[in-house]
């Protein structure tokens, strides 16, 4: 795989990866982390309703499209001040090797001890839930409470095609964040939206990055309720969906 993965800068100085075979990005050339911030944190995880029902229940998260790890590392990091049980399952046909995930510049532009975090979440074993230890507190304030109070962020990576994957949890969010429609058009059509769909409790929310009409017409068909939001810089508008 490594001979069709090209590392890239965007627009913002961090890096992001460029599929040769498919010439699609993984992300937004404008920015992955201003990409990954508005579509599936603002947008996503701190608008989700889940957030605003009671902070004693957790919060499960699916992410279609693990790649560079960059969403559940900002979603690690964000639940440092909302103090969430998330528990966020991510799906990745095909990983990353680890020399490309090495040589990503992330740290450059995020907190530098963010990265042992995010080093274990590629090094970690698939199939099986890896409680990711938050961040360890100053030594004057490090204590059972405060440790309890960062929350929990518990792991777990599948590696499989989503086409014959099936799912067997109720989820409160979805990431869908494959490659787009252009270029794999089998993980955007009814039967996988629908799986998808079928596989999220009440009230959970989608969101996505796509905004094309033949994808909001497919969520609407499955069962969302489809929202089109503004989308990142470089991007007119992205997708929110919400099942009722």
């Amino acid at each position: 795989m490594e001979d069709i993965i090209k590392l890239i800068n965007t627009k913002e100085g961090i890096h992001t990866l460029h599929h040769t075979a498919l010439m699609e990005s993984y992300h937004s050339i404008h920015g992955s982390l201003q990409e990954s911030m508005h579509v599936f944190i603002e947008n996503g995880l701190l608008a989700s309703t889940s957030i605003t029902k009671s902070e004693n229940r957790e919060l499960k998260i699916l992410e279609m499209g693990f790649g560079t790890g960059l969403n559940a590392l900002l979603s690690y990091r964000e639940n440092l001040k909302l103090n969430r049980f998330i528990h966020f399952t991510t799906v990745e046909a095909f990983p990353l090797p680890l020399n490309i995930i090495y040589r990503l510049n992330y740290f450059d532009f995020l907190e530098k001890p963010l990265q042992p975090v995010f080093l274990k979440m590629h090094e970690c074993h698939w199939f099986e839930t890896i409680d990711i230890t938050p961040l360890a507190l100053p030594a004057n304030q490090a204590n059972d409470q405060a440790s309890e109070q960062r929350g929990k962020f518990f792991l777990f990576k599948i590696q499989a095609d989503m086409l014959e994957l099936k799912l067997e949890d109720n989820y409160d969010l979805v990431y869908y964040d494959a490659f787009s429609p252009a270029h794999q058009p089998e993980l955007w059509t009814f039967e996988v939206l629908k799986k998808i769909y079928d596989a999220c409790n009440e009230d959970a929310s989608l969101v996505t990055y796509c905004a094309k009409g033949e994808v909001k017409r497919t969520l609407q068909k499955v069962g969302f309720k489809v929202e089109t939001l503004k989308g990142p810089n470089g991007k007119r508008e992205m997708i929110k969906a919400v099942k009722y």
